[in-house]
C-alpha cells in the first residue's frame, strides 16, 4: 500500500531546506512534509459580489491519538522507530495545512473543499485517505532515509549537529535572543509543527545531504564522466549549439518583413558553408563559438553558452529532430522554426553540461545523474525493507472523525 518518495528530499534539497522562515515569508498551503498530495491553493482576490462562506470543517485529532499508547510503534523501517504520539503529531500538523487549504477555497471561491471530497489526482482517494496516506509515506521515508545512513555509517558532523540543537534553532529561526519556547510558539503558528516534528524533519534532511555528498559528492563529483554520460544517453540526452537568426519581432512576435527574412537565411547559409569547411572538431567549435558570439540573437545564449542538452520533447520539433539526425560535430542546413533560422552543431554529451528542461531547475548533467541516484538507491532500500505499520493504521477512516 506505501510507497517511499524520496524525492520530494531531493526537492527540497535543490530549493532549499524548509524552514518555518521560509513559510512565513512564502505563504503556502502545501503541507509541512513538501509531499502534498492536495492542488496548490490559488491566489486571488476576493470576489466584489459577497459570497457565502461554506463551513470548513477539522478533525478531532484528540480523538484520533487516543486509539493508541502514546508510545506504542506507530511505524517502522529497518528498526528505526517512531511512536504514535510523534505519529499523533505529525498527523494533525498535516492535517492542520490541509485545513488551511480549505479555508482559502472556501473564502476566495466560495467552493466547500472538505475531508470527503476527491483529491482529483486519479488515485480515486478522498483527502482524508490523502492525508493519511501522506503522513505515512512521508514518515516512512525519512525513516528510511535514518536507517539507510546507519547501514552507510554515514552521521551528521559536528556542525550540523550543533544546528539542531533547540537552542541554536530558535538563534537561526526566531532571531539571536529568542528562546526555545519563543521557537516553539513560531512554529505552531506558522506550521502547526512541534519542535519535536520539525527536528526529525530537519535531522532527516540533513542526513539525507550527507548521504548524498558521502556516496556522490557534493556535486556529483565522485561519479565518473562515464557513468554521467551512460546515464544520459539512457535517458535520450542530446546536445547541439546553435546560432539563431530570428525571423520574428521579439517584442511582437510578428514575422519580419520578407526581404528582411531572405537576408537573415543568406546569412544563416554563408555561416553554414564556412563552418562545414573546417573538420578537425576542435577548430569547428572554437569557430562556432566565435559565430554565435557574433550572431547568434537566442535570448538564452547567455544562461546556456555551452549549447543545450537536453531530452525528447523540451525544444522545438523541428531542432530536436535535426539534432537527432546529425552526427556528433556535424553541421546543419539552415533550420526554419516559429523563431527563425537555426544552424545546429551536434555535440557529444558531457558529464559537466547544463540541462535544460522544462521546469526551469538549473543543474549539470553531473548533479542531475547523482540525485537520481540516491533517490533510487532510496527507493531500493524501501523495496528491501518496507515499512511496518502500527495494527488498523493502515484501514483507519479519518472521516469518522470529522468534528
Amino acid at each position: 500500500m506505501k510507497k517511499l518518495i524520496a524525492g520530494i528530499v531531493a526537492v527540497l534539497l535543490v530549493f532549499g531546506v524548509f524552514t518555518v522562515w521560509n513559510q512565513k515569508n512564502n505563504p503556502s498551503p502545501a503541507s509541512a512534509s513538501a509531499a502534498s498530495t492536495k492542488p496548490a491553493a490559488a491566489s486571488a482576490a476576493p470576489s466584489a459580489e459577497p459570497t457565502p462562506v461554506p463551513e470548513v470543517h477539522g478533525l478531532d485529532y484528540e480523538a484520533v491519538r487516543a486509539l493508541h499508547g502514546e508510545d506504542e510503534t506507530a511505524i517502522e523501517v529497518a528498526g528505526e522507530k517512531l511512536d504514535w504520539g510523534f505519529y499523533a503529531d505529525f498527523l494533525r500538523t498535516n492535517g492542520l495545512q490541509y485545513e488551511e487549504y480549505f479555508k482559502q477555497m472556501a473564502a476566495y471561491y466560495g467552493v466547500a473543499a472538505d475531508w470527503t471530497g476527491s483529491l482529483g489526482d486519479g488515485s480515486g482517494m478522498n483527502y482524508a485517505q490523502g492525508l493519511l496516506q501522506e503522513t505515512d509515506d512521508t514518515l516512512a521515508s525519512f525513516l528510511s532515509i535514518r536507517a539507510f545512513a546507519k547501514e552507510k555509517g554515514v552521521e551528521l558532523d559536528e556542525e550540523a549537529a550543533k544546528k539542531l540543537e533547540p537552542e541554536q534553532m530558535a538563534k537561526d529561526i526566531c532571531g539571536e535572543d529568542a528562546t526555545v519556547e519563543q521557537l516553539k510558539e513560531v512554529l505552531e503558528q506558522d506550521s502547526h509543527m512541534t519542535l519535536d516534528g520539525f527536528r526529525f524533519y530537519s535531522e532527516s534532511v540533513a542526513l539525507y545531504s550527507a548521504l548524498y555528498e558521502a556516496l556522490y559528492g557534493k556535486a556529483g563529483e565522485k561519479l565518473t564522466d562515464e557513468q554521467v554520460i551512460d546515464a544520459l544517453e539512457k535517458d535520450g540526452y542530446l546536445a547541439a549549439h546553435h546560432i539563431l537568426f530570428m525571423t520574428i519581432d521579439p517584442m511582437t512576435g510578428k514575422e519580419l518583413e520578407a526581404d528582411a527574412v531572405a537576408e537573415k537565411l543568406k546569412q544563416a547559409e554563408e555561416i553554414t558553408k564556412e563552418l562545414r569547411e573546417i573538420k578537425e572538431p576542435e577548430a569547428l567549435l572554437k569557430r562556432f563559438t566565435e559565430l554565435k558570439a557574433q550572431y547568434c540573437e537566442d535570448t538564452g545564449k547567455e544562461a546556456y553558452p555551452d549549447g543545450y542538452t537536453f531530452t525528447p520533447g523540451v525544444m522545438v520539433k523541428e531542432f530536436e529532430d535535426t539534432v537527432t539526425a546529425l552526427g556528433e560535430y556535424e553541421v546543419s542546413d539552415p533550420v526554419k522554426t516559429s523563431y527563425g533560422y537555426h544552424v545546429i552543431l551536434r555535440l557529444p554529451l558531457s558529464a559537466d553540461s547544463k540541462l535544460s528542461t522544462t521546469t526551469g531547475q538549473s543543474l549539470t548533467a553531473r548533479e542531475s545523474v547523482a540525485q537520481n541516484a540516491i533517490t533510487a538507491d532510496l527507493d531500493q532500500f524501501f523495496r528491501d525493507h518496507p515499512a511496518t505499520y502500527i495494527e488498523g493504521l493502515e484501514e483507519l477512516d479519518l472521516t469518522q472523525y470529522i468534528k
